[in-house]
């Protein structure tokens, strides 16, 4: 995806464990001996009939890959893929994608709510359909927010299957802790706020945020409880053109200190502007 701003960084995932490498049902991991990060790519268009049944066999193989080497807990799922916005064969791509995730899942865990990991969907530029995930040995805690409907709760009127995935997800590691929060956006409840209004809407999605890094504190007795824990940040905008904006609000609202990353992406609802997620910990 674009970076925007000045000099370009990357992240960067160390381990203080031996790693190892491999590659399996087309997915290439590391690993060591908590945990897993994999990558898939599939080269399928989402205007192509297959990319639902596609969506689902990727999945398919993350959950068959993951349990086989024995990660078998998902902590945090990025998924990209262009159009993400446009509709084909009579639903809008991002639907067709929640269907064909959803249906992955009930088919290896029927219902599934409680294994339901942090995740993103954006949409890219170019290319097929791209996911990276975390696993581990040992399960985290799924997060939900009480300002928000969870996602796999939604309403009927934002797709034949909801979405699958949690708000955030705690994993503790001996005395260290890591919140991994889900992209996160301007919706209250299960609607969107302040439509065409980007400050407003990275408001309301930093509230949700905040909100979030409360309740887990105060619920998971955890050190973290609010922006201040935040270790960093991804900030994904519709339109270039808003980085400067952007960039200021959150710097004013989060601080200059936390490490952000701006890329161009296509949020997963039309009407939203700005996107946010990050690690707290």
């Amino acid at each position: 995806m674009p970076q925007l701003g000045g000099t370009p960084l990357a992240e960067v995932w160390l381990s203080y464990l031996p790693v190892r490498r491999g590659r399996s049902r087309g997915i290439g991991y590391s690993c060591n001996d908590q945990i897993l990060f994999g990558v898939l790519q599939r080269e399928v268009a989402p205007s192509e009939a297959r990319f639902e049944e596609s969506v689902c066999w990727a999945y398919l193989d993350i959950l068959g890959l993951i349990e086989g080497l024995g990660y078998p807990h998902l902590l945090r799922v990025w998924n990209y893929f262009p159009q993400i916005n446009s509709e084909a064969h009579g639903l809008e791509n991002y639907r067709r994608f929640s269907r064909g995730r959803y249906q992955a899942f009930e088919r290896r865990y029927g219902e599934c709510t409680r294994r339901l990991p942090a995740a993103s969907a954006l949409g890219s530029r170019a290319g097929g359909l791209n996911i990276y995930f975390i696993a581990s040995k040992e399960e985290g805690t799924h997060r939900e927010n009480p300002r928000q409907v969870s996602a796999y709760h939604y309403p009927p009127q934002y797709g034949p299957r909801s979405p699958s995935f949690a708000r955030a997800t705690l994993k503790r590691w001996g005395t260290e802790e890591f919140l991994f929060i889900s992209g996160t956006a301007s919706v209250v409840g299960h609607e969107t706020r302040h439509q065409d209004a980007l400050e407003a809407q990275l408001r309301e999605a930093l509230r949700n945020v905040e909100v979030l890094l409360q309740t887990t504190g105060r619920d998971e007795r955890t050190r973290i409880g609010g922006l201040s824990d935040l270790d960093s940040l991804k900030v994904y905008l519709r339109h270039p053109q808003d980085y400067a904006a952007v960039k200021a609000a959150v710097e004013t609202l989060v601080g200059a200190d936390v490490p952000a990353l701006y890329l161009q992406g296509d949020i997963c609802r039309d009407d939203l502007l700005v996107e946010v997620e990050g690690i707290a910990r």
